[in-house]
């Protein structure tokens, strides 16, 4: 932030409506474009509507109640988060129905969880793979009053990630929890991402194909252990969740068929854009990369070669290195240039010579946004004229 806004409130702030580049701000800074970010919510939002599918979007990509509660007022069924703190802390912020997309093994989760359900001031939905993940649970519900755990049994693929790989053991887990009063099994999950060798190349979406219609057979062996509502079908990534909708509609029952895709709400320069299922659409179509990452150049030591003061520390890198788009001019205008490595802070930036000077500020778009938000407490939101309109703060 500014140096003249420190100690200042974040409504005095904004009152003096700053502009990222004349008000003194101090680089690098990460921004969030804000008709981006609505641009993509609605995007989704509209996607799933047309589909007849339900959006649970997975929040532990940003981490921030003030974008969640955005998704949740354009019709979000609920949030999905990857584990217990991150389940507290958006409960905490008033979200009451929450997916943990992933098993939980410590006993004081499980128990704290049981006594949300059982309360009914909320529901938190976590998955199970094993009986002995049935087992923890169980026991770590022990002489919880009222105790109710809600989960999913969680389908996974050989090679890929956690969960049930053959339907027999499904079976057996089902069999187990149908004999327990206090476990309510609500449908089944899984994560196409984790698929070996998942791409939109011929061969891995056939993969991807095997491993949705894995988890439609469990959901019909399933569904008559269904105790409450309908049972939910659930799964989608940001890369493929066009093929989950399409897999996930030949279900025959009645069912909640719930995508819980993530990465779309910022989107990004470089990995979902060249994955994404909206890839070629018109633009109205399409999700906006809403992140962008400025920073000063250091140093131009060599002819062609700027040295930037961003680094690991700053913005993720592990996929690709970040992108640079945009230098500032007067006003943001079009640049190429290639960051070929990143230090803890510093980066490389190839460039023909003469484009860059010292002290220039150059505006890079980021690839995997889930490994971006994470180093940043605090992001400006940005109009097109890169007016700061909100400060945006995350939970990591």
């Amino acid at each position: 932030m500014p140096i003249s806004a420190q100690g200042a409130s974040v409504a005095n702030f904004l009152s003096s409506k700053p502009n990222l580049f004349t008000a003194g701000f101090q680089f690098p800074i990460m921004v969030l474009r804000d008709s981006a970010l609505e641009h993509n919510i609605q995007r989704m939002a509209s996607y799933c509507k047309s589909l007849g599918f339900e959006l649970a979007p997975h929040v532990k990509t940003p981490m921030s109640p003030q974008i969640a509660q955005r998704q949740i007022a354009a019709g979000a069924w609920g949030l999905t988060i990857a584990n217990f703190n991150q389940a507290r802390i958006m409960f905490e912020y008033g979200f009451k129905r929450l997916i943990i997309g992933n098993e939980v093994m410590e006993p004081t989760s499980i128990a704290e969880i049981s006594k949300i359900n059982g309360s009914g001031s909320g529901e938190i939905i976590f998955y199970i793979d094993s009986l002995a993940g049935l087992k923890i649970a169980q026991d770590s519900i022990a002489g919880v009053a009222q105790a109710k755990l809600n989960v999913f049994m969680e389908i996974g693929a050989v090679g890929g990630r956690a969960g049930i790989r053959d339907l027999d053991l499904l079976k057996t887990i089902l069999s187990e929890i149908a004999k327990d009063e206090r476990i309510f099994v609500r449908g089944v999950s899984g994560f196409e991402g984790a698929v070996p060798g998942g791409d939109r190349a011929g061969e891995g979406i056939e993969k991807l194909r095997v491993f949705l219609r894995h988890i439609v057979a469990a959901a019909r062996i399933t569904a008559p252990f269904i105790r409450e509502d309908k049972i939910i079908i659930s799964a989608g990534g940001s890369s493929f969740f066009d093929y989950v909708a399409e897999e996930f509609a030949k279900y025959e029952g009645d069912a909640h068929r719930i995508l819980r895709s993530g990465g779309y709400v910022s989107h990004d320069h470089i990995h979902y854009e060249d994955l994404y299922p909206f890839m070629g659409a018109p633009d109205s179509e399409r999700f906006y990369p809403a992140l962008e990452l400025w920073a000063r150049v250091l140093s131009v030591p060599e002819p062609d070669l700027a040295i930037l003061n961003f680094g690991k520390r700053d913005a993720g890198n592990d996929l690709d290195e970040p992108l640079p788009i945009s230098k500032f001019a007067g006003k943001p205008t079009p640049f190429k240039g290639e960051i070929e490595k990143l230090n803890d802070q510093h980066a490389f930036m190839k460039i023909t010579p003469g484009s860059v000077v010292v002290g220039d500020i150059i505006g890079c778009g980021i690839s995997h946004p889930c490994t971006n938000f994470d180093k940043w407490r605090l992001l400006p939101l940005v109009n097109d004229n890169y007016d700061v309109i909100d400060l945006v703060h995350t939970h990591f």
